[in-house]
């Protein structure tokens, strides 16, 4: 994002957070928070770093929910939701999440440009069901989800690969509230009606917000007109939808039903959860068929709907070609080394090779010896000029600059040897030599630590993955079966009441007489008894359901939770190592500056 003339520039950009993220490029902002694409500089890997603003960092409600995505998002952890990797906090008290890097566009951008077709966006809310299936079963509803919010990402497999992300204003049901008071959270297009009445909400207020991202990928508008945000709101609770065959000629009535069960006000009238809705889904896609054709390219609004109204953050794509340009970071190359490993830097002179060996009382060519003292002597100002314009925050540099140090040392060490030869060099100048190269060892040894630790954190965030990817998939399964299992509960108690309404009914023309109809009430009773056993049968059934998603749930957390926690440790150590890496970098440029001068110096004496 280039910086308009005049404007104030970020002063966050080229900044390094926690050692590690280095921000490149802002990427967009919204009412709480900013955007940035950083680098990790020690595995040379693209993030996303969404800081918070430092005004609402201070506010530790404020502090706790925007830190309560992280929780949110590692509790659920699931392919169509961005990853969060890690969190923390400056020394000056500027908090962040580091989310995984996705190169994908807003669904809202991908609207407003491209035509769907009926068979895409099938697609598209499918896996959008299936996030928010894992997210509601770990008990965290969403609360925000709109079409800025949902990117599509392109990949050779599924052009069309969803991921959701800003779980900023989730509840997770669970856990106590963070705010005193009642609150409106969402955006007014997509917002459910029990929000607006503060009502209690579950997993159904998202799917009341899917139905209308469904219902305007299809027509290309939302499900009300209306003039002002206010107006919208209201009409969520007391107006029906625009059916969706008035916004677009030609949509099939089974799809039309569908999105418009999404979007009823009593929650009860909606699907029960959203594992129901991904088999109804699944129903309407094998009852439309080869649905592919296009429905037309939805409009860009011009009903009231501003982006300050609809849009809290978008996560847009960097222009990865511009980021080639002079002052901004190209994309990292691909590399499987590990940091510093084979380390080549065009522009930047090779190390000298060692001086023959001078022995007291050999005789040297004095024209000679000037002439290779001279060139020795570019050489080291090349050296020193190319080092000091390497970016020692970047990983094909080594962890944090080790190559820049190594550069100079290796450039200083010939000379020295050289000048040993022939003149002793003063003992101070010994004495930084001799700090000098200690400190780059130690510098190298505390390079080789950084690296140990960065794997740990690596390892330990893979073997979180895993478990939270094995066991989240079984708690899908156990859901799933636990959701059908409540459709059948619900439908013999249906049966079950409408045989104790029969019953209630024929007692009622049963009075004054002397017996009942013959026959009926007896099968009436039979038929009750059976209703009775089939009902408690199916109630056990759910409960054992239900104890296994809760016990699979329970492992899921306990294991996502030792592996946070030993992600964390080994964050920690990483961080430590990292503070004494600058520690050493610290300690090792005065010395090898004042090396440096004594060799210009004395290079300069013997030219005259």
């Amino acid at each position: 994002m280039a910086v308009s003339r005049g404007a104030m520039p970020d002063p966050l950009l080229g900044r390094t957070l926690g050692g590690r993220y280095r921000l490149i490029q802002r990427l967009g902002s919204g009412g709480m928070s900013t955007v940035y694409l950083a680098r990790h500089v020690l595995i040379d890997r693209l993030m996303a770093i969404k800081t918070l603003r430092r005004d609402l960092a201070a506010d530790p409600v404020q502090r706790d929910r925007f830190l309560r995505e992280a929780r949110a998002v590692n509790r659920i952890h699931h392919e169509n939701i961005v990853e969060i990797t890690d969190f923390g906090e400056s020394d000056d008290g500027l908090v962040y999440l580091v989310l995984e890097y996705v190169p994908g566009d807003s669904l809202l951008r991908v609207m407003s440009q491209e035509p769907f077709t009926i068979g895409r966006a099938l697609d598209v809310v499918a896996q959008i069901g299936s996030a928010l299936a894992r997210a509601h079963q770990m008990g965290v509803v969403h609360r925000d989800l709109k079409p800025e919010n949902v990117l599509l990402v392109q990949r050779k497999d599924r052009p069309d690969f969803v991921k959701l992300l800003d779980f900023g204003i989730a509840k997770i049901l669970d856990a106590p509230s963070i705010t005193s008071s009642e609150q409106i959270f969402g955006t007014p297009g997509y917002i459910a009606p029990e929000y607006i009445k503060n009502a209690t909400l579950d997993g159904r207020a998202d799917l009341y917000s899917l139905g209308v991202i469904f219902y305007e990928m299809v027509t290309g508008a939302l499900p009300f007109d209306y003039q002002y945000p206010g107006d919208l709101l209201v009409k969520h609770v007391t107006e029906a939808p625009v059916p969706l065959h008035r916004r677009r000629a030609g949509l099939p009535s089974a799809l039309e039903a569908f999105v418009l069960r999404c979007l009823e006000k009593d929650p009860s009238d909606r699907f029960r959860d959203a594992f129901q809705f991904l088999e109804q889904l699944e129903a309407l896609r094998s009852s439309l068929g080869p649905a592919s054709e296009p429905v037309g390219r939805a409009p860009h609004r011009t009903d009231g709907a501003s982006e300050a109204v609809t849009r809290e953050m978008s996560l847009p794509v960097p222009d990865l070609a511009r980021a080639s340009q002079p002052g901004r970071e190209a994309p990292p190359a691909p590399t499987g080394e590990a940091p510093g490993a084979g380390i080549e830097r065009p522009g930047l002179p090779a190390a000298w090779a060692p001086s023959p060996s001078l022995s007291p009382g050999t005789s040297v060519d004095p024209d000679a010896r000037a002439a290779q003292d001279e060139a020795r002597a570019i050489d080291l100002a090349l050296a020193r000029d190319a080092s000091s314009r390497l970016d020692t925050t970047d990983a094909a540099a080594g962890a944090l600059g080790v190559a820049h140090w190594r550069a100079r040392v290796e450039a200083a060490g010939p000379a020295i040897e050289s000048f040993e030869a022939s003149t002793p060099v003063p003992a101070d100048v010994a004495d930084d030599w001799a700090a000098a190269t200690q400190a780059l060892e130690a510098l190298q040894a505390s390079l080789a630590r950084i690296e140990t630790h960065q794997r740990d954190v690596e390892a330990a965030a893979s073997r979180g993955r895993r478990v939270r990817r094995t066991l989240g998939r079984a708690v899908d399964g156990a859901a799933a079966d636990l959701s059908r299992q409540r459709g059948e509960l619900e439908r013999v108690a249906a049966r079950r009441r409408a045989l104790v309404e029969r019953s209630a009914l024929l007692r009622s023309r049963s009075r004054g007489r002397e017996a009942p109809e013959d026959g009926e009430a007896e099968a009436l009773v039979w038929e009750l008894a059976a209703e009775e056993e089939a009902v408690r049968s199916t109630g056990e059934a759910c409960d054992v359901l239900e104890a296994r998603v809760f016990e699979l749930r329970s492992q899921l957390d306990a294991d996502s939770d030792a592996a946070a926690r030993e992600q964390a440790v080994n964050g920690r150590l990483l961080e430590r190592e990292l503070r004494r890496f600058e520690a050493l970098a610290g300690a090792l440029g005065p010395p090898l500056d004042r090396v440096e001068a004594y060799i210009q110096t004395r290079l300069a004496l013997l030219t005259l």
